[in-house]
């Protein structure tokens, strides 16, 4: 009787250390799928933020290569306030120019035509018009995020250029990409 008692615990330790190995890799394959998904819901988190990061960048390069422009064209042509109504309108209207001279600056930084587009296509050239302030005499421009040029005007002639701002104005200090915060799996 002792044989067939030993027999029954042998039968019933491999039954119960069979179904203990089938629930650890049924719980391995959910716990290792439920690992995978979590990283992608980060990754993409993580991936979305910084695109949001490069569009920002991409347009405050458009404007910021648009406010010296202008401020160029303002400085070196006609000095009316309608010269300059005339000098925003071209500059913001010329899509090509602006394009061109985007992809110039981020291929001196050596970012090649393949990313540019990528983030061009999600970028476009910054919406609506660099002019911030218009009032009788007194302009304001963007420059950038957080950069804004002034424009003063005394019966209708340019006084004065405040460009310091764009002289100063940072593109690396100013959007920055964080680093990606550590995977959380719950």
């Amino acid at each position: 009787m002792d044989k067939k008692k030993m027999k029954i615990l042998v039968v019933a330790d491999v039954v119960i250390l069979v179904a203990l190995i089938i629930i650890l890799m049924t719980l391995k394959g959910g716990y290792e799928e439920q690992a995978k998904r979590t990283a992608n819901e980060q990754e993409s988190a993580y991936l979305e933020k910084n695109t949001q990061v490069l569009v920002e960048q991409w347009r405050s390069v458009d404007q910021y290569s648009m406010a010296w422009k202008l401020v160029y064209t303002v400085l070196s042509g006609a000095k009316s306030e309608a010269a300059f109504k005339s000098a925003l309108a071209a500059i913001e209207s010329d899509k090509d120019a602006r394009f061109k001279q985007i992809s110039h600056l981020y291929t001196g930084a050596g970012i090649n035509d393949a990313v540019q587009n990528g983030i061009f296509q999600k970028a476009g050239l910054a919406e609506g018009t660099i002019l911030l302030k218009n009032e009788k005499g007194s302009k304001e421009v963007a420059c950038g995020k957080n950069c804004v040029v002034k424009f003063s005007y005394a019966k209708g002639k340019l006084k004065n250029v405040d460009y310091s701002a764009l002289v100063q104005y940072n593109l690396a200090n100013s959007l920055k990409i964080e680093k990606p915060a550590e995977y959380h799996f719950e």
